[in-house]
């Protein structure tokens, strides 16, 4: 099965989103990004454990790639709230590569984590 056929390109994790929707849109059509949560700091790439950036899972702020906490098995959500433009490196269980996020500020509000094993901020 494709990275497309998954859903995983629509917006990080395993989801019935698409790139266009993964975020609310504008009149204008351009994204509106939701604040960033409380407890992403600015500077971290942060992954909840359900939807809506609810239940901190991990917060990771080195540029290098990082297991995520067992436990993320399905649902969740992102935040990465990284310096302007860094992006986030999503890799599978063999280390394969599965998805990489848009810069920084960017985010995905619902998805599945389970086939994401580690990420990797690229700054």
């Amino acid at each position: 099965m494709s990275i497309a056929a998954t859903g995983l390109v629509a917006g990080g994790l395993v989801g019935a989103t698409t790139a266009a929707s993964a975020q609310p849109q504008s009149a204008a059509g351009q994204p509106q990004l939701a604040a960033a949560p409380a407890d992403c700091p600015k500077g971290y790439f942060c992954g909840y454990k359900s939807a809506n950036f609810k239940n901190l899972s991990f917060r990771y702020k080195d540029c290098y790639r990082q297991e995520i906490p067992d436990g993320l098995n399905s649902g969740g959500s992102w935040y990465n709230n990284q310096t302007n433009g860094t992006t986030t490196g999503m890799y599978g269980k063999n280390g394969n590569w599965l998805y990489t996020t848009p810069g920084a500020p960017s985010s995905d509000a619902h998805g599945n984590w389970a086939p994401v094993w580690s990420v990797w901020n690229y700054c």
